[in-house]
């Protein structure tokens, strides 16, 4: 044998037998699941009785189907999304080659080469599918457009598609016919870059001819027809189809896709519940009011999330619930949800609710994808006043609608068909899932593009639908045929005929007479508002159609026409004095649309309205928010008009602070004059105490303001006499305001910074001195304070930096303190550091190059004497110190602390030397959504946190312990994100390696607390009975952002789904023997909370299991924790075991006893811990 013929023989053998494992690959399991053709596929489904699916198309005709529309034409168009997690595949593909599997425990995305790779063959495609010989199955194809940006989702306009593919909004039309679309024209292009799960999709028609699109993500955004670029903020959108507008919407998608009913309310979506209501406050009415922050609103629509796939979870999944590490860390971080194989909603998308007659029995239900389960689930909406909520199905309480057995399917679109019919677009493949979700190892066994030729279409349809054979060409009818039918029972019909009828432009008498006969004789609501809208697009909605509207028997009907008035209330006196009649309407809905439209009045007689509907129902949901959009300029008038009578003012007390921020805000000198009198004049001190605390809250710079003497005067009045909270409130302001003389404020300031360097006080007394300087506008103030640096504890410098880094013009002061070496500048932490070098001021920013640019956070030796320290033994409660001294005011962790950043609860799977790492260079890797955001305002103040949120009025920071800031837009100077951390980057400088060590040691113990509530907006949805009102306020709070607060008597369950909490003296994991929580009284004489025990409430007769501080006002015996109720937040922790023994807790009570009451951070404990 010679040698060549050798070599060529162990090249063989080497690659049969040994290649996989000689070259490092991976081999994959053999338990992945393999695709089914469509037939078998088709067997897998199980139907609801009378229900039937059909194939309508599969690869290879398409692939990896993510949205699908019907032109006027009826023809059938088909978009797809190619190179889903690509960058994944490339990535795991590199590290296979290492033969090596990854199983630290950590979620990590793809490195930038990996993404890079991957854009190539991450692309879309437009396609027209054709039915050659009308068996109802696609056999033929048009390529519209291919090698498009990834597409997310296609609707018919203008006789082409419109095609949603960031970062471009694109219209196509094949004018000739030729199967190709020569017209490609981009409506509007800047949307922003984000990786390819998380773009905007799926574009549909809302009944008022604009197309709305989901999971907007912000950007500067032109368009050839726009005067000038818009500034779209990270939110859903709408835009006109001729690209001539385009702008925001309340209300933000998660995943994929969004839902209108048939009134227009709509709902978005997020992987862990199947629908969330948007509140009904549009965009453009909470713009109005630029000196009122309303905060958008959204609410989960269902109280459940548990699921009932038949599928087998795919092994990935299996075998990372099996994995001790991932199912911690993804337990910890996500909730049990995400830990176990499947039974929760982890995907849920695309929800729809169904708007045809079509298919019995499901008119007005929602339907919602779960692709990563393999069904679509269905619930039935029902209306509660404003609000809309969500329950499954009574013949699916343990079942889904249409699950299927078939692991590679996965449902991700939901469309109506021309028919009546439900269609599915099938993401056909082995893995949906955003690929970093998934083990790195299991993802190098498995991979992640398997099935990406794959894709399929279904059409869902009933036994008992009518036999109807229409035809599907609507761009031949005549304008009277359409008018017929745009009350058609098709909702496909109906929505084709509105939009051909507008995009035409054109109407005569015959057609006119046909649209106003939907109002005048409504067949049903839907049909009468579509012709609504029809008519007003066509400019033909006469004032006497919409006095008719407001007149329907349909409250869908009347709140869509007080939307149509609103323009004509100007030209109209009986269609306004109409509208004005509508206060006392029997649907809350309408109240609340009525509360936004009177807003686009200038009549006095539209804000008495106003204070009517909050007089007589203030309670309604979402009404005070609507009221303070309507009220722009106006504040004061409706101030005084709610004060007229203190006893109908004081159940309004949530509005009335709000209308006192926003006059101060406004700071118009006659109507802030008339504020400040009147309410000098209330004889109700909680009135008064809750008016001048609005008054004083926005002001957050001294200010003159040019107030006459009677104002002064009772200012001045306020300040020195009567209630305490009074006083102090009172002199706030006249320090605000600049009412003293100067020698009294040159008195005041010198005393504030001397208690600021006093050795003898406390550090909680320092740091309020330096908290009672931060009004003021004065760069002398800075110097001074930064004179006392050196003399001061570090908690107190902190407070120091952050009230001299408060003010741009402060700035040099900061630099001059460093020069010096007053300051070191290894106490800059970094954002603080940013703000020098990237300052607007030349000389600041020149300074800072020289004092910052040799600073580092951590070097190689640095790094290494803390992973030494990491081999010693740890001191757990040390850690504990080191986590509420450097870590809490961002992150939680085993309940302590504030969730501003990611909570650290399961950081303890990760690799210790990961960890130090992150510690001492927290700004190498920022987790997206936790950039931190530097706003500077007009008035000097520089604010630094993360972007909680945006509305049409302000953003939301939340800052460093746990405080969140609304800044109003009016405010706003400039904005920019910095790529750096919260987490001060010269911890090694402050802490020793043992310390963080010690630190690990705490974040790795098993947890310890339960937080039953904190800041959780759902909460309120598990108080299910009960006849007092529970609503999530942000008005006042102990921890966070926000507080339960409750009215007289309580609200309660006694059974609260996935409670089951075991009270023992010894407790194992899971079990507990401490409850804490803080409360406090708005005016109530006191306040109880009441456990239940196995969906049990304790005995009247009995101190069981029941606290109180304060008035029992009750029938029932309680422990008393105090006699006096708590009118300042009070944390109270009680031993559970001790005072009631052993019981299983599963629900709870909060009470509130003669008046209203507030809750927050409710949680059980294992054991008390020193803070």
């Amino acid at each position: 044998m010679n040698k060549s013929y050798m070599k060529t023989y162990l090249w063989v053998f080497l690659l049969v037998y040994l290649g996989p494992f000689s070259f490092g690959q991976i081999i994959k399991p053999d338990d992945a699941p393999k695709p089914l053709s469509p037939e078998e596929s088709l067997k897998q489904f199980k139907l609801p009785k009378g229900f039937q699916l059909e194939l309508i198309a599969a690869e290879p005709l398409i692939r990896q189907p993510s949205g699908m529309c019907w032109d006027e034409r009826g023809r059938l168009f088909v978009c797809e999304l190619h190179g889903y997690n690509l960058e994944g595949q490339h990535d795991i593909e590199k590290l296979n080659r290492t033969g090596k599997l990854d199983k630290v425990v950590r979620r990590v995305s793809a490195n930038e080469e990996a993404v890079r790779k991957a854009q190539a063959g991450q692309y879309g495609t437009v396609k027209q599918l054709i039915d050659t010989n009308g068996d109802g199955q696609m056999d033929k194809i048009h390529v519209w457009a291919d090698q498009l940006p990834p597409c997310f989702g296609v609707c018919p306009a203008r006789g082409g598609v419109i095609v949603i593919c960031a970062p471009d909004i694109i219209f196509l039309a094949d004018r000739d016919g030729d199967g190709k679309a020569e017209v490609r024209e981009k409506l509007f292009t800047g949307f922003n870059d984000v990786i390819i799960e998380r773009r905007m999709n799926s574009p549909q028609w809302g009944l008022d001819n604009w197309i709305y699109v989901a999971r907007g993500r912000g950007g500067r955004i032109t368009g050839p027809k726009l005067d000038k670029p818009v500034n779209l903020p990270a939110i859903d959108f709408r835009f006109k189809a001729d690209g001539s507008a385009i702008e925001p919407i309340s209300g933000g998608t998660g995943t994929f896709g969004f839902a209108f009913n048939a009134e227009g309310d709509r709902f978005t979506v997020s992987t862990g519940t199947p629908a969330i209501q948007v509140a009904p406050l549009p965009w453009r009415y909470l713009a109005r009011n630029p000196d009122a922050a309303i905060r958008v609103t959204e609410r989960n629509a269902a109280n459940y999330q548990r699921t009932y796939p038949i599928s087998r979870p795919h092994p990935w999944r299996e075998k990372r619930a099996a994995d001790p590490g991932f199912n911690k860390y993804y337990r910890d971080r996500y909730g049990a949800a995400e830990s176990t194989p499947n039974g929760y909603f982890t995907s849920a998308c695309s929800p729809l609710i169904y708007q045809d007659n079509a298919i019995p029995g499901l008119h007005g239900h929602l339907l919602a994808c779960a692709p990563a389960q393999n069904f679509v689930h269905r619930a039935v909406v029902e209306r509660d006043g404003a609000k809309l909520n969500l329950s499954r199905h009574p013949d699916e309480g343990k079942s889904e609608f249409l699950p299927s057995s078939d692991i590679w399917f996965h449902p991700i679109k939901l469309s109506h068909g021309p028919a009546g019919g439900v269609w599915v677009a099938d993401y056909y493949r082995e893995i949906i899932e955003d690929y970093s979700a998934i083990p790195r190892y299991l993802q190098q066994q498995y991979g992640l593009k398997d099935g990406e030729n794959h894709g399929r279409l279904w059409r869902l349809f009933h036994d008992d639908m009518p036999e109807e054979n229409p035809s599907f060409d609507m761009s031949r009818l005549a304008l009277l045929e359409l008018a017929e039918e745009v009350g058609s029972s098709r909702f496909w019909r109906r929505q084709t005929a509105r939009r051909l009828l507008v995009e035409r432009g054109q109407i005569d008498k015959s057609t006119l007479e046909a649209l106003v006969n939907w109002i005048k004789d409504p067949q049903d609501g839907s049909g009468t508002i579509n012709a609504l809208y029809t008519l007003d697009g066509l400019s033909q909605l006469s004032a006497g159609m919409v006095f008719l509207a407001l007149n329907s028997s349909e409250a869908g009907v009347r709140r869509h026409a007080l939307r149509l008035a609103e323009k004509r209330f100007s030209s109209n006196e009986n269609l306004l004095q109409g509208v004005l009649d509508m206060v006392d309407d029997k649907s809350a809905i309408v109240r609340l649309q009525l509360a936004l439209s009177l807003g686009e009045s200038t009549d006095p007689r539209a804000t008495a309205a106003l204070a009517q509907l909050m007089i007589r129902y203030g309670n309604d949901e979402w009404l005070a928010d609507a009221i303070l959009s309507s009220l722009g300029g106006r504040s004061g008038m409706m101030l005084l008009a709610l004060l007229d009578k203190e006893e109908d003012a004081v159940h309004l007390h949530a509005l009335i602070e709000r209308l006192c921020v926003t006059i101060a805000s406004r700071l118009n000198p006659q109507e802030f004059t008339a504020a400040l009198i009147r309410v000098s004049k209330l004889k109700n001190v909680r009135l008064q105490r809750l008016c001048l605390q609005g008054f004083r809250k926005p002001i957050k710079s001294s200010i003159k303001v040019s107030l006459g003497k009677p104002v002064r005067e009772a200012l001045k009045s306020l300040a020195t006499m009567g209630d305490g909270v009074v006083q102090g409130e009172a002199i706030g302001l006249v320090r605000v305001l600049k009412l003293e003389s100067e020698a009294e404020r040159m008195g005041r300031i010198n005393s504030t910074i001397k208690r600021v360097g006093d050795l003898k006080l406390s550090v909680e007394k320092r740091i309020a001195a330096v908290d009672g300087l931060a009004a003021e506008n004065d760069s002398k103030i800075a110097t001074r304070l930064l004179d006392s640096f050196s003399v001061s504890t570090p908690t107190v410098r902190r407070a120091i930096l952050k009230a001299v880094f408060a003010r741009s013009d402060y700035l040099l002061a900061v630099l001059s303190a460093v020069e010096k070496n007053q300051v070191p500048a290894s106490a800059i932490n970094a954002i603080q550091r940013n703000k020098l070098l990237q300052s607007s001021d030349a000389l600041v920013q020149k300074r800072a190059m020289v004092l910052f640019k040799p600073l580092r956070s951590v070097d190689g030796k640095t790094l290494q004497q803390f992973i030494a320290a990491l081999r010693e033994p740890r001191n757990v409660v040390n850690g504990g110190k080191m986590y509420r001294i450097h870590c809490s005011s961002c992150h939680r962790a085993h309940g302590v602390g504030f969730a501003v950043a990611p909570d650290l609860t399961s950081e303890f799977r990760r690799a210790e030397e990961t960890i130090v790492r992150d510690i001492l260079a927290p700004s190498e890797v920022i987790e997206p959504g936790h950039e931190t955001w530097v706003v500077e305002t007009n008035d000097g103040r520089s604010l630094s946190g993360l972007l909680e949120s945006e509305s049409a009025s302000a953003l939301v920071l939340s800052m460093p312990g746990g405080q969140q800031i609304d800044v109003l837009r009016k405010e706003i100077k400039s904005i920019k994100s910095l790529p750096v951390s919260l987490m001060p980057e010269s911890l090694s400088q402050v802490i020793e390696p043992a310390d963080a060590a010690d630190l690990i040691a705490w974040l790795r113990r098993p947890p310890s607390r339960r937080i039953l509530f904190d800041d959780d907006p759902d909460f309120i949805e598990l108080l299910l009975e009960g006849s007092g009102t529970a609503r999530i306020t942000t008005q006042s709070s102990y921890y966070g952002s926000s507080s339960l607060r409750v009215t007289p008597p309580q609200r309660y369950s006694a059974r609260i789904k996935g409670w089951n909490f075991h009270i023992r003296e010894k407790p194992g994991p899971g079990e507990y023997r401490y409850l804490q929580l803080a409360w406090k009284t708005d005016g109530a004489k006191g306040v109880m909370i009441e456990l239940a025990d196995n969906g049990k409430w304790p005995p009247a007769e009995k101190p069981l299991r029941r606290y109180y501080s304060g008035q029992n006002t009750t029938k029932w015996q309680a422990t008393q924790i105090s006699s006096k109720a708590p009118q300042k937040w009070t944390v109270i922790t009680r031993d559970l075991w001790r005072d009631f023994g052993e019981f299983t807790l599963t629900g709870i009570a909060p009470t509130a006893m003669d008046g209203p009451v507030l809750f927050d951070r409710i949680e059980l404990l294992r054991a008390v811990e020193s803070e």
